[in-house]
């Protein structure tokens, strides 16, 4: 995996394994995995098209609670069970762009 992106290849991978190996209801598994391994991600760590696609993941599952006068926090009960699926195969795309990237410039460097 390159360095630029290794980081985010890892993190997702963290995040598709707390998923698949979680008991929680769908929301949970998708709020879990967001907060414990994507949370950190930024431009930095990601090729912008898929820096958008974590950001719009984000703003799903961003809600202001109630008793807060005015900090966003994730929240389970942002999501129906049908959108947090939605979720989840979004986090499951981004690392298989993630992947077969640096597949293509593996195969690029190697006949370069």
């Amino acid at each position: 995996m390159r360095t630029e992106f290794g980081y985010a290849w890892g993190k997702l991978y963290l995040a598709m394994l707390c998923m698949a190996t979680s008991t929680a209801p769908m929301p949970q598994r998708v709020v879990d995995a967001f907060r414990a391994h994507l949370s950190s991600l930024g431009r930095q760590n990601l090729p912008a098209s898929v820096h958008e696609r974590l950001a719009a993941v984000r703003a799903k599952l961003l809600v202001t609670p109630q008793d807060a006068d005015d900090d966003l926090t994730l929240d389970p009960s942002a999501v129906s069970p049908t959108e947090a699926m939605a979720i989840a195969e979004e986090i499951f795309s981004l690392y298989d762009e993630i992947a077969r990237s640096d597949a293509r410039d593996r195969a690029a460097s190697l006949a370069g």
